[in-house]
């Protein structure tokens, strides 16, 4: 892993000042301060496997909280699994806390306010996952934060806390792994979160292929505006290979960029029946055409017929030949 932040190398005078700071750049704001020991001394080293954030932090006594404000102001939207390695930890969040020795697991909520706490010398791995990879097992999961899963409650625990660790060993020697293996590694991390907290319920109706797809369909129409939106962009914002996008909006019935053609189509031929001051120009560039020119061409092939013949046959007493429908959505 990639050594992220480290008050080693700090004066001790603004490594408090440091470490929030830090915090808040790269993940969400904080609060700190030491417990017990006017010296804080910790260590932050990270990677990424798919969307899943992968952190190792080791430190003496300190207290870290988030307040209402805090979330307000910056919420990755993420789940926060931790598995302590050595020392003990407590958490709190929603009127709960625990206690985790090592070998334990537990999970924060970043869109509430929270708290961790250390009054030895600890070392926990955290994993951030996106609630929108989880899908709609979230709200399941979310009733389990700040409560212990023991080492030995059970088989799964005793199955998870091995594959975390080998996981973050992975990260930690650098491996290069293939996309395919980050995604279906971060799949699997994903698969045991659900299994571990989640109660079976009518909601687990969809697969989390079906609300990635969601996921990824309505990032799109939030940016059909812009040019360059396409299967690469959708990929990125998603932690996942273009393939993998391809391969989602197949079982759609229909391509990525034929998906979001259509609906730049859609609006625009919904703008111009309704804004007839708009120009067509204008028109095309709000939804995402860098020319006339090419708009024309896409619109006329979906609609049988000219921007321009769409708009004169929504003038009352205009004579026009009937227009081809548009497709569903």
């Amino acid at each position: 892993m990639d050594t992220v932040l480290d008050t080693r190398l700090i004066h001790p005078d603004d490594r408090q000042n440091y470490w929030s700071t830090g915090i808040s750049m790269h993940f969400f704001p904080i609060c700190i301060e030491t417990v017990g020991t006017p010296l804080l001394e910790a260590h932050l080293s990270g990677g990424q496997i798919g969307p899943v954030g992968i952190r190792f932090i080791r430190g003496r006594p300190h207290r870290v909280a988030r307040t209402a404000s805090m979330v307000a102001a910056s919420d990755p939207e993420c789940i926060l699994l931790y598995l302590l390695i050595g020392g003990s930890i407590r958490l709190e969040q929603d009127n709960r806390s625990c206690v985790l020795q090592p070998g334990d697991l537990a999970c924060h909520d970043t869109s509430r306010p929270s708290a961790f706490e250390s009054h030895d010398t600890f070392e926990v791995l955290m994993f951030s996952v996106p609630k929108w990879f989880i899908g709609l097992s979230t709200p399941n999961i979310t009733r389990y934060t700040a409560t212990r899963m023991a080492r030995d409650d059970g088989h799964l625990p005793r199955l998870v806390a091995p594959f975390l660790v080998n996981l973050a060993r992975t990260v930690a020697g650098n491996e290069s792994l293939s996309s395919r293996d980050s995604e279906a590694s971060a799949e699997m991390l994903v698969s045991m979160l659900r299994s571990i907290y989640a109660e079976p319920t009518p909601l687990e109706g969809r697969s989390h292929p079906d609300v990635l797809l969601v996921q990824m369909q309505q990032y799109a129409l939030d940016r059909l505006h812009i040019p360059s939106l396409g299967p690469d962009s959708i990929a990125q914002a998603h932690f996942v290979s273009t393939r993998y996008v391809h391969k989602l909006f197949a079982t759609s019935g229909t391509s990525a960029s034929a998906w979001i053609r259509e609906r730049r189509l859609e609006a625009a031929a919904q703008e111009l029946r309704e804004s007839p001051a708009m120009t067509i120009s204008v028109i095309a560039t709000k939804w995402g055409y860098r020319n006339p020119g090419s708009f024309s061409r896409a619109f006329r092939e979906m609609y049988g017929c000219s921007p321009r013949d769409l708009r004169q046959s929504q003038v009352p007493g205009k004579n026009s030949r009937p227009l081809r429908g548009a497709r569903a959505s």
